[in-house]
């Protein structure tokens, strides 16, 4: 009889322990970051889009031909490569090559298809830089790419995001006199057309567009006239697609530049990035990662990341955030990170009964 009790016991006590490990471990998760399997190809200056479960990174430079990596710029700048991160399984795989090569474009996602603009390439030691306004499609689909209309202007260091199937591209400078932009572009992938949106109050470059339900923030960049590089901003602005109305919100906490950002339910994340000092003084590259709430117009914060770059790619999918890559100067070059980084918001699409799963969240790559 004590026999049997002891073993019951011992049965009690080891399935507290393991309540109690596993206790453990889902509060380690929930503090900090996760490290995931490395990018494949070392690049900067990429797109990134989420389709269903999968990240795609489209284009950007490989980092051997990046200014200031071994001995300076090569070339060519843009590449068409894009690969796509699976989150279910934590693998990676190749798809169609996009028909143009590009760097620090950007891409977006409406239902089911993914969408690139802008962006710049320049061949191997050619001084010709190239700007094409060509817009191009990708279907996962089919793993096919289409041309679409052509973009109304030429212009870097823009934003765009998703509200009401609709592609907003905004801001951003003109490529000569860098003058920058409170232009806004409407982009219907429904009928391949552009229209005109209200301009920005603000004429920023370097900017942040996220989307939150059917309203667009724009975050942070660079002002008008430029001092240093900067001004460097800290506005963020509304905008209402259905009144057509801007309005200012709370400031960032900080001046941070080439922050990524991704959305979650009703926040915005801003991770990572940089503070600029100009002047010829090493910049501070920046781990924190404040969140925005865009309901309450309210500031908190999740864990640093483990480390501080310059992040080159960001998403969220399903209440998980996902940060790709990154690049710091060390001594008189340069230094690639192809980390991959996930943290747990602990939030999940809601799925009901006869219905696609709800799901929030919408990638964003800032310059």
């Amino acid at each position: 009889m004590s026999s049997v009790f002891k073993s019951k016991k011992t049965i009690v006590i080891s399935v507290v322990v393991l309540i109690f490990l596993l206790m453990q471990i889902e509060t380690y998760a929930d503090q900090g970051w996760e490290w995931k399997t490395p990018i494949p190809t070392e690049r900067v200056g990429f797109a990134t889009a989420v389709v269903g479960n999968k990240i795609y990174l489209i284009g950007g430079t490989l980092f051997e031909s990046v200014l200031g990596n071994k001995g300076g710029p090569v070339g060519p700048f843009g590449t068409r490569t894009v690969e796509v991160y699976d989150t279910q399984t934590n693998t990676w795989q190749r798809v169609a090559d996009m028909p143009t090569p590009r760097q620090t474009h950007e891409a977006a996602a409406v239902n089911g298809i993914i969408y690139v603009f802008g962006g710049v390439n320049r061949k191997k030691n050619d001084p010709q830089w190239k700007y094409p306004v060509n817009v191009e499609a990708y279907d996962p689909a089919t793993d096919r790419w289409t041309r679409k209309r052509n973009m109304p202007d030429s212009r870097v260091s823009f934003d765009a995001g998703v509200a009401d199937g609709k592609i907003y591209v905004i801001g951003g400078r003109v490529l000569f006199s860098g003058e920058r932009l409170s232009r806004v572009d409407v982009y219907n992938p429904a009928t391949d057309t552009w229209t005109k949106g209200p301009k920005m109050p603000t004429p920023r470059s370097d900017l942040s567009v996220a989307a939150v339900g059917d309203r667009i923030y724009t975050i942070g960049g660079r002002g008008w006239p430029p001092v240093n590089f900067g001004p460097e901003l800290t506005v963020i602005e509304e905008y209402d697609p259905i009144n057509r109305r801007w309005r200012q919100k709370s400031d960032m906490l900080d001046a941070r530049l080439s922050f990524q950002t991704a959305v979650v339910r009703n926040s915005i994340y801003l991770i990572g990035g940089l503070f600029w000092r100009g002047g010829g003084a090493a910049n501070e590259y920046l781990a924190s990662v404040p969140v925005y709430d865009a309901q309450k117009d309210a500031w908190s914060d999740i864990p640093s990341l483990p480390t501080s770059f310059v992040l080159q790619g960001g998403a969220a999918v399903n209440g998980r955030i996902y940060v790709f890559g990154g690049t710091k100067a060390v001594g008189n070059g340069w230094e690639y990170f192809p980390d991959v980084l996930v943290y747990d918001t602990g939030f999940r699409a809601v799925e009901a009964n006869g219905k696609l799963p709800t799901r929030w969240g919408e990638l964003k790559q800032s310059q």
